[in-house]
């Protein structure tokens, strides 16, 4: 995490990811600043993430833009758009 980015607008999208993305990693609390890869992420992880969110918010997302994505704010704004 050497660059900062400007924290994603809050939607119910966003909180969401966050939690499931939690949730996958098994870890307490993910916040939009983190990267997948700062909770050492496998393709496995991804894409049991990208599987929950679309079950759960009806949204597409591949591992390719976790992996891709320097932030889960960016993934975010990945989904959303």
């Amino acid at each position: 995490m050497t660059e900062q980015h400007a924290p994603a607008q809050r939607t119910g999208n966003h909180e969401a990811v966050l939690r499931i993305a939690a949730d996958v990693l098994k870890v307490p609390r993910v916040t939009a600043s983190d990267s997948f890869y700062d909770f050492g992420g496998t393709s496995l992880q991804a894409m049991r993430i990208c599987a929950r969110i679309e079950k759960e918010l009806g949204l597409s997302v591949t591992p390719e833009t976790l992996f891709e994505c320097d932030s889960f704010a960016d993934v975010v704004s990945a989904v959303e758009d």
